[in-house]
């Protein structure tokens, strides 16, 4: 092919490459706005979901670390992988749509000692790998909280997480409910470095990290304590924090529990 029919084609490309990105921006004008509460619910719901997903390729590699063929740990370590770069994506996703994101939650009477019991029993394989016991005291007479169940799940999560993620090796993180007039509050208590009160003040902001760093070289995303605080305020609770340096740091929450007028 000669150089001028080249010149020719190239032309001819690029004059329907410009017309086709015409089209496409006078199509964008047509898109319907972004809702960010849509963003930050498909955001949120799809971390839920990684969360799972992980968990379970994580329980699958521990369970098959002496199978026979190398290729099965390599494709499950991949899908590992894949899920971690995944809920990063979400994690951003949710930062950015979050700032006008109200959660809708479902309420409904919800047992906490036999949620928190199932966290618990999520974590306590990735808690081992740290030499960590999780020792739960959960027993109150009237365990039911006026709550979404999905977001308590979250708040625990986020919690026990940290409590896992901050803690040395050969350590407790105890977890217990116990009964106030009209609330239920549900604790969870490492033995972690503690929290300064420099650092204290700083708590429950969006993407702001503590002095303090993770025992075993996992992620933070700066983000945990933030939604919790968000879903617990939505559910008509409160969430605080006692620490001293040193002494390890308690995180709680506060739920209002069921009537059987709600």
């Amino acid at each position: 092919m000669s150089v001028a029919k080249t010149k020719e084609r190239v032309a001819a490309s690029i004059v329907r490459a410009r017309a086709d990105l015409e089209q496409a921006l006078a199509d964008l004008e047509h898109l319907p706005e972004v809702d960010a509460r849509a963003v930050a619910f498909a955001a949120h719901a799809l971390g839920n979901y990684l969360a799972v997903t992980g968990g379970t390729a994580d329980l699958l590699l521990g369970s098959l670390a002496d199978h026979p063929d190398r290729q099965v740990r390599l494709w499950l370590e991949g899908i590992s992988h894949a899920t971690n770069l995944m809920t990063h994506l979400a994690t951003e996703l949710l930062r950015h749509a979050s700032k006008t994101y109200q959660p809708r939650l479902s309420f409904e009477p919800v047992d906490v000692s036999v949620l928190i019991e199932r966290v618990c029993h999520f974590y306590r394989r990735k808690a081992a790998e740290k030499q960590i016991s999780i020792t739960p005291d959960l027993h109150v007479e009237e365990p039911d909280a006026r709550a979404d169940r999905v977001a308590v799940a979250v708040v625990m999560d986020n919690l026990l997480s940290n409590a896992i993620k901050y803690s040395p090796h050969d350590r407790v993180v105890r977890v217990f409910v116990r009964a106030e007039p009209g609330f239920l509050v549900c604790s969870v208590q490492d033995e972690g470095p503690g929290i300064s009160e420099e650092d204290q003040a700083k708590l429950f902001r969006r993407g702001v990290r503590l002095s303090s760093v993770p025992t075993g070289n996992e992620e933070s995303t700066g983000y945990g304590l933030a939604v919790a605080k968000d879903l617990v305020d939505a559910m008509g609770g409160t969430i605080w924090c006692e620490s001293r340096l040193g002494h390890g740091a308690r995180f709680s929450f506060r739920l209002p529990k069921y009537r059987e007028e709600d």
